[in-house]
């Protein structure tokens, strides 16, 4: 058998064998998303069920008890009794949206991001009929599906936070896809109480996981804001590359002029 001919033999199989593991790779890939899927749609269902059943009952006792209350007289006890229990009941039921909004996670991945964050402001305006607006800047670029999720969840939880607690008159989110970051500021026009933001830990070990950070912001009278940036190296589907101005910048940091 010839030496070319070999050489010829082993390129073939060579070839088969990365065909076969590219192929396995892509049905690993392909199941783990359809598993997600699955994931995603039976968290729909429970969200949707718990929504049409224990929130929209829990209303309709609450309006009850208002009915109640308002036929007794204002400066009475069991008026202030029952205004009181219904605040709390307000509360509850709110918690009880924000679990059940936690539950709806849309599909995320690649360039569905902003998509999902036009979707979710959206339905925030609708149910505290709170103006919320939306701006994207920089080259939009496709973020990894498991960054997308833990950037979706924090954005999520800070824009709940604008609405439910910050009594705010307008949320404001901005994505800027920049090279070096993809940033997300949060801005509310509410009153800033001092209060820390209850789950600002987990959102920062969420950011962390990313290799990324949040902070917030708050000026008296103009409301706060929430950033959070995660490297693009790490969240971007195709990592940009820095021009010539971000590695001088880097080079210089590094040799410390």
């Amino acid at each position: 058998m010839s030496s070319p001919f070999i050489l010829l033999l082993g390129l073939l199989l060579t070839c088969v064998a990365l065909g076969a593991a590219g192929l396995l790779h892509w049905r690993r890939a392909r199941r783990a998303y359809e598993d997600r899927l699955a994931l995603l749609s039976e968290r729909e269902r429970v969200a949707a069920t718990l929504h049409d059943t224990l929130l929209q009952s829990m209303q309709g006792m609450i309006l009850r008890f208002q009915g109640v209350g308002h036929r007794l007289a204002v400066d009475s006890p069991e008026r202030a009794t029952i205004d009181n229990i219904l605040d709390q009941a307000d509360e509850v039921l709110a918690e009880g949206r924000h679990q059940i909004l936690a539950l709806r996670m849309p599909i995320v991945y690649g360039d569905k991001l902003s998509q999902a964050f036009a979707a979710i402001g959206q339905s925030l305006q609708e149910n505290y009929t709170i103006p919320f607006s939306m701006q994207v800047s920089g080259r939009v670029t496709p973020v990894n599906g498991d960054r997308s999720e833990d950037i979706y969840a924090i954005v999520r939880e800070a824009l709940y936070h604008a609405y439910q607690h910050a009594q705010a008159t307008t949320v404001e989110l901005q994505l800027v896809y920049g090279c070096e970051f993809f940033s997300l500021y949060v801005r509310d026009n509410g009153v800033v109480t001092g209060a820390p933001l209850r789950a600002l830990p987990a959102m920062r070990e969420r950011a962390a996981r990313l290799a990324g950070t949040v902070d917030v912001l708050t000026l008296p009278g103009q409301g706060s804001e929430l950033v959070l940036r995660v490297p693009g190296a790490v969240c971007y589907q195709n990592p940009r590359q820095l021009g010539w101005r971000h590695k001088l910048a880097d080079w210089l940091h590094r040799s410390g002029h």
